[in-house]
Protein backbone atom coordinates (compact mmCIF):
# COMPACT_ATOMS: atom_id res chain seq x y z
CA UNK A 1 0.00 0.00 0.00
CA UNK A 2 1.81 3.50 -0.98
CA UNK A 3 0.90 6.28 0.95
CA UNK A 4 1.80 9.97 1.41
CA UNK A 5 5.42 10.26 2.69
CA UNK A 6 5.58 10.60 6.43
CA UNK A 7 8.92 12.45 7.82
CA UNK A 8 9.99 10.41 10.95
CA UNK A 9 12.93 10.02 13.39
CA UNK A 10 15.03 6.81 12.82
CA UNK A 11 16.46 6.22 16.22
CA UNK A 12 18.59 2.86 16.98
CA UNK A 13 20.49 2.47 20.29
CA UNK A 14 22.29 -0.33 21.55
CA UNK A 15 21.53 -3.05 23.94
CA UNK A 16 22.16 -1.37 27.27
CA UNK A 17 20.46 1.47 26.05
CA UNK A 18 23.47 3.95 24.77
CA UNK A 19 22.71 6.11 22.14
CA UNK A 20 23.44 4.59 18.50
CA UNK A 21 22.26 6.60 15.24
CA UNK A 22 19.92 8.78 14.94
CA UNK A 23 18.64 10.21 11.67
CA UNK A 24 15.65 11.61 9.39
CA UNK A 25 13.75 10.22 6.82
CA UNK A 26 10.60 9.69 4.77
CA UNK A 27 8.32 6.66 5.60
CA UNK A 28 6.92 6.36 1.96
CA UNK A 29 5.28 3.06 2.40
CA UNK A 30 3.97 0.10 4.45
CA UNK A 31 3.77 -3.01 3.28
CA UNK A 32 1.93 -6.14 4.93
CA UNK A 33 3.85 -9.33 3.81
CA UNK A 34 2.47 -12.56 4.54
CA UNK A 35 6.16 -14.16 5.20
CA UNK A 36 8.08 -10.90 6.90
CA UNK A 37 4.93 -8.98 8.29
CA UNK A 38 4.69 -5.65 8.52
CA UNK A 39 7.49 -3.36 6.91
CA UNK A 40 8.34 -0.06 7.08
CA UNK A 41 9.37 1.40 3.88
CA UNK A 42 11.51 4.68 4.45
CA UNK A 43 13.33 7.05 2.19
CA UNK A 44 16.82 8.19 3.62
CA UNK A 45 18.10 11.48 1.34
CA UNK A 46 21.49 11.58 0.52
CA UNK A 47 23.35 14.47 2.21
CA UNK A 48 20.87 13.80 5.30
CA UNK A 49 22.31 14.41 8.91
CA UNK A 50 23.15 11.16 10.87
CA UNK A 51 23.78 11.73 14.43
CA UNK A 52 26.49 8.60 15.55
CA UNK A 53 27.58 7.24 18.39
CA UNK A 54 31.43 8.39 16.46
CA UNK A 55 30.38 11.70 15.70
CA UNK A 56 27.32 13.59 12.49
CA UNK A 57 28.22 12.57 9.00
CA UNK A 58 26.38 12.83 6.37
CA UNK A 59 24.37 10.21 4.28
CA UNK A 60 26.55 9.54 1.16
CA UNK A 61 23.64 8.26 -1.10
CA UNK A 62 20.03 8.19 -0.55
CA UNK A 63 18.37 5.12 0.68
CA UNK A 64 15.92 3.12 0.52
CA UNK A 65 15.59 1.44 4.49
CA UNK A 66 13.15 -1.54 5.33
CA UNK A 67 12.28 -2.35 9.10
CA UNK A 68 10.30 -4.83 10.10
CA UNK A 69 7.97 -5.65 12.64
CA UNK A 70 8.57 -8.68 13.17
CA UNK A 71 12.26 -10.12 11.71
CA UNK A 72 15.68 -9.58 13.90
CA UNK A 73 16.96 -7.52 11.56
CA UNK A 74 16.75 -4.31 8.88
CA UNK A 75 17.79 -3.72 5.63
CA UNK A 76 19.63 -0.57 3.68
CA UNK A 77 20.20 -0.07 -0.02
CA UNK A 78 21.93 2.81 -1.13
CA UNK A 79 20.86 3.91 -4.84
CA UNK A 80 24.25 3.60 -6.02
CA UNK A 81 27.16 1.42 -4.40
CA UNK A 82 28.98 3.23 -1.79
CA UNK A 83 32.61 3.68 0.05
CA UNK A 84 35.41 2.25 -0.49
CA UNK A 85 34.32 -1.43 -1.06
CA UNK A 86 31.15 -0.11 -3.01
CA UNK A 87 28.23 -1.45 -1.14
CA UNK A 88 24.99 -2.23 -2.64
CA UNK A 89 23.29 -3.24 0.61
CA UNK A 90 24.05 -3.36 4.12
CA UNK A 91 21.68 -5.26 7.24
CA UNK A 92 21.93 -5.16 10.40
CA UNK A 93 20.90 -7.36 12.58
CA UNK A 94 18.72 -5.66 15.04
CA UNK A 95 15.56 -6.16 17.07
CA UNK A 96 12.08 -5.76 15.23
CA UNK A 97 11.38 -1.97 14.63
CA UNK A 98 8.50 -0.25 16.11
CA UNK A 99 6.81 3.01 15.34
CA UNK A 100 5.37 5.36 17.84
CA UNK A 101 4.26 9.10 17.94
CA UNK A 102 6.78 11.72 19.72
CA UNK A 103 5.46 12.57 23.09
CA UNK A 104 3.92 16.41 22.92
CA UNK A 105 3.78 16.38 19.17
CA UNK A 106 2.64 14.78 15.59
CA UNK A 107 6.12 13.66 14.62
CA UNK A 108 6.95 10.00 14.63
CA UNK A 109 9.81 8.26 15.49
CA UNK A 110 11.00 4.43 14.55
CA UNK A 111 12.97 2.85 17.04
CA UNK A 112 15.32 -0.68 16.64
CA UNK A 113 18.30 -1.61 19.18
CA UNK A 114 21.28 -2.76 16.69
CA UNK A 115 22.62 -6.35 17.99
CA UNK A 116 26.41 -6.05 16.36
CA UNK A 117 26.17 -8.00 13.41
CA UNK A 118 26.05 -7.03 10.02
CA UNK A 119 26.07 -8.09 6.33
CA UNK A 120 27.23 -6.21 3.64
CA UNK A 121 26.32 -6.82 -0.16
CA UNK A 122 28.92 -5.44 -2.10
CA UNK A 123 29.00 -4.56 -6.07
CA UNK A 124 30.93 -7.77 -6.57
CA UNK A 125 27.85 -9.81 -5.37
CA UNK A 126 30.29 -10.93 -2.34
CA UNK A 127 28.53 -10.73 0.89
CA UNK A 128 30.72 -10.00 4.05
CA UNK A 129 29.67 -10.84 7.57
CA UNK A 130 30.76 -7.87 10.08
CA UNK A 131 31.26 -7.27 13.83
CA UNK A 132 31.55 -10.55 14.61
CA UNK A 133 34.12 -9.11 17.08
CA UNK A 134 31.89 -6.92 18.58
CA UNK A 135 28.79 -9.63 18.98
CA UNK A 136 30.42 -11.92 20.86
CA UNK A 137 32.21 -8.50 23.28
CA UNK A 138 28.67 -6.85 23.78
CA UNK A 139 27.30 -10.85 24.96
CA UNK A 140 29.47 -10.47 27.92
CA UNK A 141 29.62 -6.76 28.41
CA UNK A 142 26.41 -6.23 28.11
CA UNK A 143 24.85 -9.28 29.35
CA UNK A 144 22.92 -10.66 26.42
CA UNK A 145 20.77 -13.56 27.54
CA UNK A 146 20.89 -16.87 25.46
CA UNK A 147 17.34 -15.94 23.94
CA UNK A 148 18.81 -12.94 22.30
CA UNK A 149 21.45 -14.90 20.96
CA UNK A 150 19.42 -17.25 19.24
CA UNK A 151 17.36 -14.67 17.88
CA UNK A 152 20.39 -12.60 16.67
CA UNK A 153 22.18 -15.78 14.96
CA UNK A 154 18.38 -16.67 13.44
CA UNK A 155 17.85 -12.56 12.13
CA UNK A 156 21.39 -13.18 10.17
CA UNK A 157 20.68 -16.94 9.20
CA UNK A 158 17.68 -15.13 7.58
CA UNK A 159 19.52 -12.75 5.90
CA UNK A 160 22.34 -15.38 4.41
CA UNK A 161 18.87 -17.27 2.66
CA UNK A 162 17.86 -14.63 0.03
CA UNK A 163 19.72 -11.49 -1.71
CA UNK A 164 18.23 -8.64 0.05
CA UNK A 165 20.53 -6.19 -2.31
CA UNK A 166 17.84 -6.62 -5.34
CA UNK A 167 14.54 -6.46 -2.70
CA UNK A 168 13.67 -10.11 -4.10
CA UNK A 169 12.55 -11.06 -0.56
CA UNK A 170 9.58 -8.59 -0.81
CA UNK A 171 8.49 -10.41 -3.84
CA UNK A 172 6.64 -13.22 -2.88
CA UNK A 173 4.28 -13.25 -0.39
CA UNK A 174 2.83 -9.44 -0.20
CA UNK A 175 -0.39 -8.75 0.90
Amino acid sequence: MTQIPTPLTIRSSKYDGSFHYEYSGDLIESIRHNELGHIWKCRIKQDSMIQSYRGTLEARASITAYFFERQWFNILVPEMPIGRRQMTAYANVSTPAYVRHQLGGDAYVLDWIDLDLDLIQLETGDVLIDDEDEFLEHQLSMRYPQWLIDASQSGLDKLLAFNFATHEFLSVDAD
